[in-house]
């Protein structure tokens, strides 16, 4: 048995994809992040993009399936989500990591990397990293989760985790989020505008929220090869159905939302 860590959550793009299919399903506003960080990116359809921390490729196959143009490259340390990625026609993908990525200086035109700068080890090198293979005039968009996104979930599957002696995984949860993102930007970009969203999830049944309570157990603590996992997920299952039918009626709400910083090279 051994603690989740980043390769052992991305793994298998099912978690991933639980996250992405159930924000876009429960949010209580209309949530669409793909459609907000490529409003912001400027776009002509010819330009070089580069997405790091890829995941399954989903905003790479947005831009491919949309007409754009130039080279769109998803580059990911997982190699099943180089290959989720691959399999998308018009996108490139490439295994890599954010501090050590495989472009030469000031070869992309927008590098973005969404809601994944805190997995990495050292964010702001990273950020540097992003600043130097973007061209001059270029665009990095970096997006990244408020401090507490969905904490009422978090909070449940955390408790029953803490009955097991597990612990939230600092490889997963560093403290790069939406107030902290801004000040690391300035650090290496002199001029970065910030473009808040905020929301909420909002669950009226039972089955929705279980499924998303499972796939943030590696945030918690919880791996896939965990042996008491079986029994937290009754737990937590028991928890949220009990949770409904004590408050007929009612919605579990949890609130969210990200930001999304960018900045033009110079």
């Amino acid at each position: 048995m051994s603690g989740p860590t980043l390769s052992s959550e991305y793994a298998s793009p099912t978690p991933l994809q639980v996250r992405i299919e159930t924000h876009a399903r429960y949010s209580e506003h209309p949530d669409d992040p793909i459609a907000a960080v490529t409003a912001l990116l400027d776009l002509s359809g010819d330009e070089s993009i580069a997405d790091i921390g890829c995941g399954d490729g989903r905003f790479l196959a947005h831009l491919a399936q949309s007409g754009h143009r130039g080279r769109v490259i998803g580059v990911d340390t997982s190699p099943a989500m180089v290959e989720a990625a691959r399999k998308i026609p018009g996108v490139e993908a490439l295994p890599g990591d954010a501090e050590r990525l495989p472009f030469a200086d000031r070869s992309i035109c927008r590098t973005t990397a969404r809601h994944m700068l805190y997995h990495v080890p050292h964010p702001v090198k990273a950020l540097r990293e992003f600043r130097r293979i973007t061209r001059e005039g270029g665009m990095v968009a970096v997006a990244v989760n408020h401090p507490q996104t969905c904490p009422r979930t978090r909070d449940l599957v955390t408790r029953r985790a803490h009955e097991y002696g597990l612990v939230p995984v600092e490889e997963l949860t560093n403290t790069v989020n939406s107030d902290t993102l801004p000040e690391m930007m300035a650090t290496v970009f002199p001029d970065v505008q910030v473009h808040r969203f905020d929301n909420a999830l909002v669950f009226d049944r039972p089955e929705p929220l279980i499924r998303l309570a499972e796939a943030v157990f590696s945030f918690c603590g919880i791996s896939t090869d965990n042996p008491h996992r079986p029994d937290i997920l009754a737990a937590v299952t028991t928890d949220i159905t009990d949770w409904f039918t004590a408050h007929p009626g009612q919605v579990w709400r949890d609130p969210k939302g990200y930001v999304i910083a960018t900045a033009t090279v110079e």
